[in-house]
């Protein structure tokens, strides 16, 4: 299955479990819709502290490049690029930084 594939089944399962969030809201049901948005709120809450942790190490590589004196060659920068993950954000940061 090819990521864009991945990533919309993923979407599809988080729509239907929030759908059934409101029909059981609806319903009277209201201890399983808070299971669902707090699980919800959970899964953000990992995906932001991964984001952070991440975040964090980027910037003490590019602090230790700093106080070394260099900064990333072309070449360097490049492959980083290339490695991201999210289309948007690789999209956003495709100049060049010479």
């Amino acid at each position: 299955m090819t990521t864009a594939a991945t990533d919309v089944r993923a979407e599809l399962v988080e729509l239907t479990a929030e759908l059934d969030a409101l029909r059981a809201q609806l319903a009277g049901d209201l201890p399983a819709a808070t299971r669902w948005l707090q699980r919800k709120v959970w899964r953000q809450a990992a995906e932001l502290d991964r984001l952070n942790r991440r975040i964090a190490s980027q910037r003490f590589v590019l602090r230790t490049l700093d106080e070394l004196g260099r900064s990333l060659t072309r070449e360097e920068y490049r492959t980083a690029r290339d490695a991201l993950s999210n289309p948007q954000l690789r999209d956003r940061i495709a100049a060049d930084p010479a």
